[in-house]
């Protein structure tokens, strides 16, 4: 009897001590779970602004570049949750305005979607530290990054949805935050860094090398700076002068007008043809998505960037045969068409945006979340003939009726069938129409072809 008691109390103990196990590990799979079923497959670009549109030389661009002090954690850039939770640092360099580049730390992987966006970075030009400690919109971010968007691909295609957050460093530390997915892009915020003082031996120089005696025997940031006016004197003399004299500076104002909202529809009508109400659209602060059928209704009311490009489809009454139509708003050198970026002050872009802010001088960037009653709304009236060319465009509000003299028909096809029912065939004939309007663009800037 004694040997049974014993051997009982054994398998007892043994039973609570697995039992115990089991819990411990259902504990830690809950635990597990809850930290991680909301995770998000998502990435990090850095993109500098723009300052000129050259075919056959580089660009010369805002001198940014995020830094990464190996001594101070407060001098780096990286993405936390609310409590403080550490998620990724970047470090590297990125890509060009509107497009965006991985640095490292930026490939995408599954993670929370960030709560607190901290970053340090110096600009060449203005011989200056910045930095941004913010918290993020929250359910701005899960919206976008979770959200499957109706794409212009097939129905096989693979599910848009937004999987980068570009950080955008415009001059004199304003930064624009996009997210990014393919072929889309939908601005996030954007704020003001704070300048700080940093040193730039500790903060730059010791990610090139760890000896600090050596480093503190070299001027860094002198060379630094000296290195690039070089360099942008040898590459851009013309333009270096202008900058050196005062008469062309970089601001970033330009940039938070490209960022304004209005309220403004758009309006189609052809003969023979019949408008599907869906466009997809470029925008002045680099934004570019599809309004398809399932979002028409929702669209009217919201406000809009300046546009500068837009395709839409109309069915031709008598075939039934369905065409994609694109018109571009202000002259675009040719050779820059299909990919053009807005670029700083860009003349052709400035001349069309001044019909917005004609009819609407109270709105600015400070404005954007202020909604629009349907009266205040303008339309973009767009009319084509029997051969669906463009044959007049205008913004109207009331019975203020504006030319776009600029704008002129891009393209023209059929749509590819085997494509789904928005893209083109390939191979029809480019710029149907001309700008009605002499284009603005200054040579030393920009390359016209």
């Amino acid at each position: 009897m004694a040997k049974n008691k014993k051997t009982n109390i054994v398998i007892s103990i043994a039973c609570i001590f697995f039992l115990a196990l089991i819990l411990f590990q259902g504990y830690r799979y809950m635990t597990d779970y809850i930290k991680h079923k909301n995770d998000v497959e998502w990435g990090a670009r850095v993109a500098n602004a723009m300052l000129t549109n050259y075919k056959n030389k580089d660009d010369l661009y805002v001198e940014s570049y995020i830094v990464k002090s190996p001594v101070d954690k407060n001098l780096r850039t990286a993405f936390y949750l609310a409590d403080g939770t550490w998620l990724r640092t970047l470090d590297g360099t990125g890509g060009t305005w509107g497009r965006g580049g991985n640095p490292l730390g930026g490939n995408s992987f599954k993670q929370p979607l960030p709560e607190v966006m901290h970053i340090t970075y110096f600009d060449s030009y203005d011989n200056q530290f910045y930095q941004l400690i913010q918290n993020l919109p929250k359910e701005k971010l899960i919206t976008l990054f979770t959200h499957i968007y109706k794409g212009m691909g097939d129905t096989e295609s693979t599910p848009r949805v937004y999987h980068d957050i570009e950080i955008g460093f415009a001059p004199k530390g304003w930064v624009i935050v996009t997210a990014v997915g393919p072929g889309i892009r939908q601005e996030i915020g954007s704020w003001q860094a704070k300048k700080i003082e940093a040193d730039y031996t500790q903060t730059i120089g010791l990610t090139y090398t760890s000896d600090l005696e050596y480093l503190k025997t070299q001027n860094l940031r002198e060379e630094a700076i000296e290195t690039a006016k070089k360099d942008f004197e040898k590459n851009y003399p013309e333009i270096y002068k202008r900058w050196i004299k005062g008469e062309w500076t970089i601001s970033p104002e330009w940039y938070k007008r490209m960022q304004t909202r209005y309220p403004w529809n758009l309006e189609v009508t052809a003969e023979n043809g019949e408008w599907s109400g869906e466009y997809y659209a470029e925008y002045a602060n680099t934004e570019r998505y599809e309004i398809l059928e399932d979002q028409i209704e929702q669209d009217k009311t919201r406000l809009k960037a300046v546009p500068i490009k837009l395709v839409t489809w109309i069915t031709y009454k008598p075939t039934g045969v369905r065409y994609w139509v694109e018109v571009h708003l202000f002259p675009i050198p040719k050779w820059s068409a299909d990919q053009y970026i807005p670029y700083y002050n860009d003349p052709n872009l400035d001349y069309f945006f001044k019909r917005f802010e004609y009819l609407y001088p109270k709105r600015s960037l400070a404005t954007n979340e202020q909604t629009a009653q349907p009266n205040e709304f303008s339309t973009i009236k767009m009319d084509f003939d029997d051969d669906f060319k463009l044959k007049d465009i205008y913004l109207q509000k009331g019975n203020e009726k504006l030319p776009i003299e600029g704008a002129y028909e891009y393209y023209l096809a059929p749509v590819d069938d085997d494509r789904g029912k928005y893209l083109p065939e390939m191979g029809h004939q480019y710029f149907l129409t001309e700008p009605k309007m002499k284009d603005l663009t200054d040579p030393l800037f920009a390359d016209r072809e």
